[in-house]
């Protein structure tokens, strides 16, 4: 990517967030913040997207999570984060005594979060649904991002933008279709 009207040069890392709220498992396919970072790969950028996991009872200490990232951001940069690739960082809500259990680089968890709702009317009178924004992070194996966070770890995800089926790719090429 080269300078433009705006920036002198390209940047040499962008990063995205800090988001208010996790961006583990599937939550991370409509991200905004992982969107943000995407893009800017896509660009040939190294990039980051950076989210606080936010639990009702623990205030969320942005100064505190920005010292945290910069320290992971700093070690993926010298473990080799180049330009095309982006990694999502995700915090644990900590409290003000509490310390993350450790950084792990995880893969993103497949399965679904548990979501919430409130049965709610409106003003006629007409029941509608209202996702509460309480999330629980289910079970899942050991080495995804949200087993990691749930555990108090900040997670390190690689992310990658082709979202190809390469199985159901190769099978379907192989049928005959029709018009």
């Amino acid at each position: 990517m080269k300078g433009s009207r705006w920036l002198p040069r390209a940047p040499d890392l962008v990063v995205s967030g800090i988001n208010s709220g996790a961006n583990v498992g599937i939550n991370v396919l409509y991200s905004g913040t992982v969107a943000a970072a995407i893009e800017a790969a896509f660009l040939g950028l190294p990039a980051v997207a950076l989210s606080l996991y936010l639990r009702g009872h623990i205030p969320a200490d942005y100064a505190r999570t920005a010292a945290f990232s910069r320290r992971v951001i700093e070690q993926a940069l010298v473990a080799g984060l180049r330009g095309g690739q982006v990694v999502s960082v995700n915090l644990p809500p900590l409290l003000p005594d509490e310390q993350p259990t450790g950084v792990r680089v995880v893969r993103q968890c497949a399965r679904p979060w548990a979501d919430t709702y409130e049965e709610r009317k409106d003003p006629r009178g007409r029941p509608y649904f209202w996702n509460s924004s309480v999330f629980t992070l289910g079970d899942t194996e050991d080495d995804t991002d949200v087993a990691a966070l749930r555990d108090n770890y900040i997670t390190v995800t690689p992310l990658q933008f082709d979202l190809t089926h390469y199985p159901m790719l190769r099978e379907w090429r192989e049928r005959e279709w029709r018009i």
